[in-house]
């Protein structure tokens, strides 16, 4: 049983031991590199003002300090977000095209200005959650399916269309007047599409007819509310019966005409609404202008590139020394 305990306390002595070595090797390892820093400190010092001065020199050159970019907000129309998507998607190809430029009405020099053009959707979690209402009218159901949902999986591309607003960001390579002419050009011929002009139209004319008879609507209600109170025991059990434009609902008491006339008035507004925002594919929510944006600190080469330089001698002088190394190991094994 002693001998047991006396090899227990000599393995244990032993992985002390490989501790302490490992330890003490990780020691002489940081004192090793703050030495040979310490040695080459002139250096290092002369090569982090140098790139200090190339990188301020770098961010001096046009348009290295700043991103020349436009930013819009829009609320695309009639189901038309795949549309517009795919139209972004593709205009950087398509500006290569000398046709398709002379359908914008614009130059082949302007279009060469554009850097990049891109259009993502503004994440609302509450956007795809009334959307799927609309569709199926059951909100704690679909309440239940977001949760299942993380953001990385709402920003898919399945989603695009249940968002209400969208961004696009247009990148220019230079100032220049023609930037916003150009920008112009683009959003005008987006909404030149024929057919969802022709879908504009219809339901335009629809909405009219709707409204006119929701208002009819609207007005019988007032008018009969307004004999209830001149003869209330008259006409207090009166059946009315109303146009809906989906079908007809019978209202048999004063409390339904007022919860009739609170939806009424309420789809008489989104109605009117409709057919001051609704008359193209999409409508503006936020026209940007162009603007110069600082370039973020990643791309800021007064820091950048004394930080490259430092880090590429650093690598210089550590790959010599693992050579040296590698040397004198092959050595001694001969």
């Amino acid at each position: 049983m002693s001998n047991e305990n006396y090899s227990d306390e000599i393995d244990m002595m032993q992985i002390f031991s490989m501790i302490k070595g490992g330890f003490r090797n990780f020691l002489r390892l940081i004192i090793s590199v703050i030495t040979f820093y310490k040695k080459k400190a002139i250096l290092f010092l002369v090569l982090l003002i140098l790139g200090g001065i190339a990188g301020y020199f770098l961010e001096q050159r046009k348009d290295a300090k700043f991103d020349i970019v436009q930013e819009i907000i829009i609320e695309p129309k009639y189901n038309s977000t795949k549309y517009i998507y795919d139209f972004i998607d593709e205009l950087k190809i398509n500006l290569r095209d000398d046709v398709f430029v002379d359908k914008l009405g614009i130059t082949v020099d302007n279009a060469k200005n554009i850097k990049n053009i891109k259009i993502e959707p503004i994440i609302k979690g509450t956007d795809v959650l009334d959307n799927l209402e609309k569709r199926y009218e059951n909100r704690e159901f679909f309440k239940d399916i977001m949760n299942a949902y993380d953001e990385d999986q709402i920003e898919e591309e399945k989603f695009r269309d249940f968002y209400k607003h969208h961004k696009i960001s247009i990148e220019f390579n230079s100032v220049s007047v023609e930037n916003e002419k150009l920008v112009s050009s683009i959003l005008k011929y987006i909404k030149s599409n024929q057919y969802y002009r022709d879908v504009s139209n219809l339901f335009i004319k629809q909405n009219k007819i709707d409204l006119e008879r929701n208002k009819t609507s609207l007005e019988f209600i007032d008018t009969y509310l307004e004999n209830i109170k001149k003869t209330p025991l008259k006409v207090e059990r009166e059946a009315v019966v109303l146009y809906s434009p989906s079908q007809e609902i019978p209202m048999l008491s004063v409390a339904s005409l007022l919860q009739k006339k609170e939806l009424l008035m309420e789809l008489i507004n989104e109605q009117e609404q409709a057919l001051v925002l609704d008359k193209e594919i999409f409508s503006f929510v936020d026209y940007g202008d162009v603007i110069s944006r600082k370039k973020k600190m990643v791309n800021n080469m007064l820091f950048t590139v004394p930080v490259l330089f430092f880090l590429l001698v650093s690598l210089f002088f550590f790959l010599k020394y693992l050579s040296r190394t590698i040397k004198n190991f092959v050595e001694e094994e001969e």
